[in-house]
């Protein structure tokens, strides 16, 4: 068990060593302005959203899905780490069997949160982010009808046919990411947001609210 303990520990070593979240060297002075362009993926767990009841049965799924765009560019430097400024925009989806007039209804949101991040390592390279964003949130049920063929048919689209819930609020998040070489990122946000009492799905629902846990792995884009 301690030599594998110790195994462990000197892999550790040996990726932050080359990972430049580590390194040594100094910062190149008067370096270019820094900018990243990121697109992600990821699955979301809201448990606020998985605990309501609606009056008429049936409830949402555990897991959904959310795509996210952000930009940001490098303003300053704070010690060895770079200061970028942006926003991210982001959408987001979870499925339920609750029951329509003829279809299950599907929770849909969006998110638009200027936002900050602090960048560890290598501009180029392997990084670490920490970030926060503060802006406007929105979700909403609606119950969708598509044809089957929607896909493969450009011709077909998706009719709302109700939607009996609709409300914004201003939130924010905290986040990690983590930068590899070849562009490839993964990272982690916890979303808060206050959506108050639900309504439109029978008394005594429950309410809606932070935190969202999102868990993303997506591309840079940046210099």
């Amino acid at each position: 068990m301690k030599n594998r303990s110790k195994c462990l520990f000197l892999l550790l070593l040996f990726v932050m060593n080359g990972s430049g979240v580590c390194a040594a060297d100094e910062p190149v002075p008067n370096a270019p302005v820094h900018w990243s362009g990121t697109t992600t993926v990821g699955l979301m767990t809201w448990s606020d959203l998985k605990n309501l009841e609606p009056a008429v049965g049936g409830g949402f799924d555990s897991l959904g899905l959310v795509l996210e765009f952000a930009g940001h560019k490098r303003v300053s430097r704070w010690g060895s780490a770079d200061v970028l400024v942006g926003a991210d925009f982001g959408l987001f989806a979870t499925w339920s069997d609750i029951p329509g007039i003829s279809e299950d209804l599907r929770q849909r949101g969006l998110y638009l949160t200027p936002s900050m991040q602090i960048r560890f390592g290598e501009r180029s390279g392997r990084y670490l982010n920490l970030g926060a964003g503060l802006g406007w949130y929105q979700v909403d049920f609606a119950e969708l009808h598509c044809d089957e063929d929607y896909f493969n048919n450009n011709n077909s689209v998706c009719i709302e046919i109700t939607e009996p819930y609709d409300e914004s609020s201003l939130g924010g998040y905290l986040g990690i990411t983590g930068g590899f070489r070849s562009g490839f990122i993964m990272g982690l946000k916890v979303h808060f947001a206050d959506f108050g009492t639900v309504t439109g799905l029978g008394p005594d629902t429950g309410d809606l609210k932070g935190p969202i846990y999102v868990l993303s792995l997506g591309v840079d884009f940046g210099d």
